[in-house]
């Protein structure tokens, strides 16, 4: 064999032990892949999570799955199971076994511009039955790279490509990484599929699995509750209804929260001169503190869903309000 031959036979030997290992890397579920998903069970920010494992491999509809196997884990210790899901993957593409079909939930080889149909069963749980109420088309804004433990993965950004007029509030983004899955709710809830609102039903905190090992993408540890102390609120909220209040009126000031960017709203429609603005958390912290502009909204994004208390004060006292962040 001459050298030509040689080197021709080890290039091909090398691109096909590359794409070996490019198609493990984007494979989806590996057997003892888990994640853990932070669930929040209500507005004041009592806190669980999910965790869920790709226990085995079986054969649904004559495909080859993995069975993923989810438990939830209540702030109160309460240990729950969910959903059982199978997931087929067929070159990029993942599908979800729902309802006795397989659903298009991720395509790891999505383009910046590509579009992908994404279908929701779970909405039939709430009594829609238009077809057109169950599926929402997306488009690909943006493709980042993700570096995970030295593996390069691929991090889409969709955006809804056109709105149903009868789920306006469907509007907005859906984030997924490739081989992991979504950022949240992966696997739905109840009415409200992870692919369409994941509302307070859950942030990715980890993922872990044998290729890329273990990897938190969120700040809160994998398994940690959180309880809500109520207590501890009352006795901070008492503190600030000592302080001598000013009349809502006379500063002509409108407070909301803005669910499309997150944000925390104070609207200034009057004079607020020489008054400032504080935003508190539920634990008191202090999230905003700047002096009040005239006419001009001022506009807190918020990261943390549940209670925060707008004060605003001047010479003449302090003016507060609660405002809850969803």
């Amino acid at each position: 064999m001459d050298n030509d031959m040689k080197t021709k036979l080890l290039l091909s030997v090398l691109a096909i032990a590359l794409a070996g290992t490019l198609r493990a890397q984007t494979e989806f579920a590996p057997i003892g892949t888990t994640w853990y998903y932070g669930n929040q069970e209500s507005m004041m920010g009592d806190t669980g999570f999910t965790k869920t494992t790709a226990t085995d491999s079986v054969v649904v509809d004559g495909k080859k799955v993995k069975v993923l196997i989810s438990e939830y884990h209540a702030s109160d210790g309460g240990v729950f199971p969910r959903d059982t899901i199978y997931a087929y993957q067929t070159g990029d593409s993942v599908l979800f076994y729902r309802y006795g079909y397989f659903h298009l939930v991720y395509n790891f080889g999505l383009n910046v511009g590509d579009t992908m149909e994404l279908y929701n069963p779970d909405n039939k749980n709430c009594g829609y039955s238009d077809e057109s109420s169950l599926s929402m088309l997306f488009v690909v804004e943006t493709i980042k790279t993700l570096n995970v433990n030295g593996t390069q993965l691929k991090e889409f950004n969709l955006v809804t490509a056109d709105v149903p007029s009868n789920f306006p509030h469907y509007y907005g983004y859906y984030h997924f990484i490739e081989k992991i899955g979504t950022t949240s709710s992966l696997f739905g809830e109840d009415c409200i599929a992870d692919y369409f609102f994941a509302g307070i039903f859950g942030d990715l905190r980890c993922y872990e699995d044998s290729e890329i090992g273990h990897y938190q993408y969120g700040r809160v540890a994998c398994d940690s509750l959180y309880v809500y102390d109520w207590e501890e609120y009352d006795r901070w909220l008492d503190s600030m209804q000592r302080v001598d209040v000013i009349d809502k009126e006379y500063l002509e000031v409108k407070l909301f929260y803005s669910q499309s960017d997150k944000a925390i709203v104070v609207d200034t429609r009057g004079s607020c001169e020489q008054s400032v603005i504080k935003i508190f958390d539920v634990d008191g912290r202090i999230v905003y503190c700047d002096v009040c502009e005239p006419d001009i909204q001022t506009r807190v994004a918020v990261k943390k869903k549940g209670v925060y208390v707008v004060l605003i004060s001047n010479n003449l006292g302090t003016y507060y309000e609660k405002v809850i962040a969803y």
